[in-house]
């Protein structure tokens, strides 16, 4: 299921729509509150105490109504509280302002500390200090604060983090200095999309979407979604089916000292579910190829153009620094064309690939050098930057390879979230490739490019599970992705 998310912007339309839409900020403040509650209700009694940091903006009075939450429902915890802000303003209007009130009625058993040195013992560190507004670094005492928690025995602690952490910009990821590293964090109403995007997915541990019974309206329109709970669909084999249903791949080979990668995005294309795979070399380089993969066919890239109807997908780009055929020959092409790896520099330095690419449906799927390479960003341009102006026409797909991707259309942008560590090898990238030009046949170009990434992830995970996270074994990998097509039905 896709979940709305969003940068900070997005976040602040989508709470002031629903108080415009009658539900005050001290109840969403509460719901917010109560998200976080669940979350901790069964960790707090094996710690000696909670102690939350709370900053003086919103995110610090989320903070402060779960203390008084803990000890209406846990009064027997020990409640401490350290305070990074001024909530006892006696001009504060508490009939609009959700933190301020918050403070005013914080039950007097919460013992309020005034030193850092003050916390010992087993402690479930509640990160209220700063949420979606942060654009700079966190200031000194905040900072400290920051990183108190992080140098804490981490056999003693558990550190829950309110809507991001403290110190990840909400927008990119970006740590903007020092910033708290979370085991969980409850963010709040929808999907923030800094925590997926660099420094986020480390800094934020497991994270949960708090509920805070605001509603989308209409006319909010989202950029960004995550899926929610991605498991990639069941391939239905029918009982009568043959190859030449499941389609047949074409892969464009490059150098032949870097055949590797075609083998593996045709490896993948089959244990993911495809029909026929055949690889174009020039002709004098097959009786070195011929073998290599029992199963893969042979073309000769010189004389493609009268076979090209032959193919329902194409992958070009893995082991690819020069075109070896003239790629006019694709443009009358329909199926769907996964460029990759070698053709973003092509592309960037020929700008007719791109205008025969125009007219066709293709997944591009760059990894971040290579991305950052082909739009000729500075090093310190953000991710999620680098995502947005990446160029697509109607039927393109933009998948954005990195711990967590990013699946572009020119409607939208899918968040696959991170969680496959044992993908981070040479070689993987091409299994995606592979993986994507099978199931863009099976479940079309937008919805396909989608699923090729959940499977990916999928079979990272099972090769986590079945292996270790430093299973580096490609073939291990290719294994795992025919587990992932099995019907559980």
């Amino acid at each position: 299921m896709e979940i709305p998310a969003g940068l900070t912007t997005d976040s602040r339309a989508f709470d002031k729509s629903a108080m415009d839409s009658g539900i005050p900020s001290l109840l969403l403040m509460e719901n917010a509150a109560m998200s976080v509650f669940f979350e901790i209700r069964e960790l707090v009694p094996r710690f000696d105490k909670v102690v939350v940091f709370a900053g003086g903006g919103g995110n610090g009075g989320d903070g402060l109504a779960l203390l008084r939450i803990l000890t209406d429902r846990i009064p027997e915890a020990d409640l401490q509280l350290m305070l990074f802000g001024k909530f006892d303003d006696p001009a504060a209007d508490y009939s609009k302002n959700a933190a301020a009130f918050n403070y005013k009625i914080l039950p007097g058993s919460v013992k309020i500390l005034n030193d850092l040195n003050e916390i010992s013992g087993r402690v479930l560190f509640v990160d209220a200090l700063v949420g979606t507004g942060l654009k700079s670094a966190l200031r000194d005492e905040m900072s400290a604060a920051a990183e108190f928690i992080n140098s804490y025995d981490p056999k003693k602690k558990f550190v829950v983090s309110v809507d991001i952490p403290s110190g990840i910009d909400s927008d990119t990821g970006r740590a903007t200095g020092t910033a708290v590293t979370a085991d969980l964090t409850v963010t709040m109403g929808i999907w923030k999309v800094g925590l997926f995007a660099e420094a986020g997915a480390a800094r934020c541990g497991k994270t949960v979407l708090g509920k805070i019974s605001a509603t989308q309206k209409n006319n909010q329109k989202f950029q960004y979604f995550v899926e929610d709970d991605p498991k990639p669909l069941p391939h239905k084999v029918p009982v009568d089916g043959f190859k030449n249903r499941n389609g047949h791949l074409l892969v464009i080979g490059g150098d032949i000292d870097k055949i590797g990668a075609t083998i593996i995005a045709a490896k993948s294309f089959m244990a993911c579910g495809g029909g026929l795979v055949t690889a174009a070399f020039p002709k004098a380089l097959h009786p070195q190829i011929a073998g290599v993969m029992p199963g893969m066919m042979l073309a000769d890239t010189n004389g493609l153009e009268s076979k090209i109807g032959n193919y329902t997908a194409i992958v070009i780009g893995p082991g690819l620094t020069k075109i070896p055929f003239d790629l006019g020959i694709l443009r009358d092409f329909k199926g769907t064309v996964v460029v990759d790896a070698g053709m973003f520099d092509l592309m960037k330095n020929d700008e007719r690939i791109s205008r025969v690419l125009a007219g066709l449906k293709v997944v591009f799927t760059p990894h971040q050098g290579e991305l950052r390479r082909f739009l000729g960003a500075a090093k310190d341009e953000p991710w999620v930057s680098l995502v947005a102006r990446f160029p697509l026409e109607k039927e393109h797909i933009l998948v954005a390879k990195s711990h967590a991707t990013f699946v572009k259309t020119p409607e939208k942008t899918v968040i696959v979230p991170h969680g496959a560590k044992a993908l981070a090898f040479a070689g993987s990238g091409d299994c995606l490739t592979g993986i994507i030009a099978c199931e863009t046949l099976f479940h079309g170009l937008a919805k396909g490019a989608v699923n090729g990434v959940i499977r990916h992830r999928a079979a990272g995970l099972l090769l986590e599970e079945n292996f270790s996270a430093t299973a580096h074994d490609i073939e291990l990998l290719v294994k795992q992705i025919a587990l992932t097509g099995r019907d559980e039905n």
